[in-house]
């Protein structure tokens, strides 16, 4: 640990050296020693006919051209759009068949075997669940059936329900007369938004009417979250947002994102997706750090970029907000609005929250058929595009401090790209 000392040092100066010094070392040395070292594989989705597809696990970050034809052996799955990971596990809407409704739990081993541990069931009568997991033994999931303004808990580790969070004390007010023929009254509470900070929940509330558009109808034109506080298991608070409406999209594609380094929460207001009504424009708000309320000095309107449209992808990092923008306006539902929603529109942008100005980034345009949010790993951000410009399928980061940008692979004759997890095992 120290060079030698010649033999007529003084026994007193290396007494007072050892004394004064070797704890000290030793203490750095000790912290030096490795921790439990993991192992990260890399998930790989794709889509071959329709939304159909596989899922492959690699023991390193694939680089260039990459073939999955012959690649094995692969986890088929009758519905890929990805999935959300967590320690040595991975989680996605569904199981391996089309007809399983609820959340299943995968894993793969050091040979590439991907293997299930787990489902849980759900009856949402064409609603798909929306679960959360925070730690080994700590989930929660939304299913309709069991409660619309419920919350049910479950154990990650064994993939067992463990019990329920009644919220039915949110319930609103929904005036029969105001019911249009084919609508029906609809009231939910952490249906598409479902967040953990500290010890609370934030859950998105949805008060309304739902027809034939799946997207529901507010009561009020505003959007509302509920904070739980899991430690008095109360209500804290119910913060509202006017001029926006419908809180995020897909429960298989997360509309929210804390950022790891201020805790910020933000999300996204999709807005009426079939109206696009600029007085209700999409919208990414924010509740800060510490706070349970909405920031009412802050959001990030779709419209000073584009109208028509919405936000359809985030992720949250250091004061930048990284998403899609599209070149021109575009329409999720077909005709009335701009461009089909599917072309090859949908440009990767980093936002400055604070100037609000967004800078196009040099990653291949995407089409939006895969939904899965951009994502850290060892500082540089992820990002996934599909188009039919370039017949690209691929993965490429981004270093949020040199600006570097690369394309890391792209799918070789193997479909579409529709997520990539990092898991890691001890």
């Amino acid at each position: 640990m120290r060079k030698s000392k010649p033999i007529s040092i003084l026994l007193s100066a290396l007494s007072l050296l050892l004394f004064t010094h070797c704890s000290s070392d030793d203490n750095i040395e000790e912290q030096k020693q490795p921790t439990t070292q993991t192992k990260d594989s890399w998930i790989i989705y794709n889509s071959t006919a329709g939304w159909g597809g596989n899922i492959y696990s690699f023991s390193e970050l694939p680089q260039g051209e990459l073939s999955l034809a012959d690649k094995k052996p692969f986890y088929q799955i009758a519905y890929s759009a990805g999935g959300k990971a967590f320690g040595e596990n991975m989680y996605r809407l569904g199981g391996a068949a089309s007809s399983e409704e609820g959340f299943s739990k995968l894993t793969a081993d050091n040979a590439g075997n991907i293997s299930s541990k787990g489902f849980i069931a759900t009856q949402n009568n064409g609603f798909e669940p929306n679960y959360l997991v925070v730690s080994d033994t700590e989930g929660y999931y939304w299913d309709g059936s069991r409660g619309m303004l419920k919350i049910q808990t479950f154990n990650p580790g064994t993939m067992q329900r463990t019990g329920e969070i009644d919220l039915s004390s949110l319930a609103g007010i929904i005036n029969p007369g105001d019911l249009e023929p084919g609508e029906t009254a609809y009231q939910a509470a952490g249906q598409l938004i479902l967040i953990k900070r500290d010890d609370k929940l934030y859950l998105d509330l949805q008060i309304g009417k739902k027809g034939a558009n799946w997207q529901i109808k507010p009561v009020v034109k505003e959007v509302a979250v509920a904070v739980y506080n899991l430690t008095s298991k109360k209500v804290e608070n119910v913060t509202r947002y006017a001029n926006t409406t419908n809180l995020g999209l897909f429960t298989d594609h997360v509309l929210w994102s804390i950022d790891e380094v201020t805790k910020d929460i933000y999300m996204v207001a999709a807005s009426d997706m079939k109206a696009q009504d600029a007085a209700y424009s999409s919208k990414i708000l924010r509740i800060k750090n510490g706070q349970t309320t909405f920031d009412s000095n802050f959001e990030i309107d779709m419209k000073n970029y584009v109208q028509p449209a919405e936000f359809n992808r985030i992720f949250a990092y250091n004061n930048k907000i990284y998403t899609t923008i599209p070149s021109t306006g575009a329409s999720y539902y077909s005709g009335g609005h701009g461009v089909g929603y599917r072309n090859d529109i949908w440009f990767w942008n980093e936002i400055d929250v604070q100037t609000k100005k967004a800078v196009k980034l040099d990653i291949p345009v995407d089409n939006f058929y895969n939904y899965q949010n951009p994502f850290l790993y060892k500082n540089r951000i992820y990002f996934m595009s599909n188009n039919k410009a370039d017949n690209f399928s691929g993965l490429s980061s981004y270093d949020p401090v040199s600006k570097n940008t690369k394309v890391e692979f792209k799918l070789k004759g193997s479909g579409r790209l529709m997520g990539v997890n990092i898991i890691s095992k001890k």
